[in-house]
């Protein structure tokens, strides 16, 4: 409320204003119109005060939705590049593979000359080794891979839990607070005053 003035104040104002138009009733009356403005007033206050948090929480989790869908395009661009350079190493494996295969069956020609079987194994030595290091390097990128699709999946579990969460489903222990529990005794008390003093 502008200026200070809060519901609780309001609502009893209203209360102890009504009470001359009971009929005529007692101050007890008058207290219990007051009380009943007052309970009024406080939850109308705790209502205002929840809906202008709501509101910053909202406001907080779009913001973090926002910038986690950001994040997940960035790693999406990033897991297109290694995917890219994945697919541009293995499909160099594959070819070496033809390759080291072909040397392979030239060296079990026993009828190959003692220098160029030298030669063949030198450089099924050195396929071999070069496809061992690539092989290690698509390893490496598959798990950068894989780290970033937990990343993506991660942040969709995030956006999916903020905006499923949005509600606070606890409304109703809000009421049970010792201030309401009090006021709710305090107009049970005066109720029972009032139709004492009816008999």
């Amino acid at each position: 409320m502008p200026f200070g003035i809060n519901w609780k104040t309001i609502g009893l104002v209203c209360g102890v204003c009504a009470a001359p138009f009971t009929g005529g009733a007692s101050l007890a009356a008058c207290v219990a119109c007051g009380g009943a403005g007052l309970v009024a007033g406080h939850l109308l206050d705790k209502s205002e005060k929840k809906d202008k948090a709501k509101k910053q929480k909202l406001d907080l989790k779009g913001k973090t939705v926002e910038t986690i869908i950001e994040d997940n395009k960035q790693v999406q661009q990033e897991t297109d590049e290694w995917k890219k350079k994945y697919d541009e190493l293995d499909n160099k494996i594959k070819k070496r593979d033809e390759e080291i295969k072909k040397v392979t069956d030239k060296l079990k020609d026993p009828n190959l000359p003692k220098k160029e079987r030298e030669e063949l194994e030198e450089k099924l030595a050195l396929l071999i080794a070069n496809q061992d290091e690539d092989k290690r390097e698509r390893d490496n990128i598959l798990d950068k891979i894989k780290q970033l699709n937990e990343r993506i999946k991660n942040n969709n579990s995030i956006i999916s839990g903020t905006t499923s969460n949005l509600d606070d489903k606890h409304w109703v222990w809000d009421l049970f607070t010792l201030e309401n529990i009090l006021i709710a005794g305090g107009c049970y008390v005066v109720y029972k005053l009032l139709k004492d003093d009816k008999k």
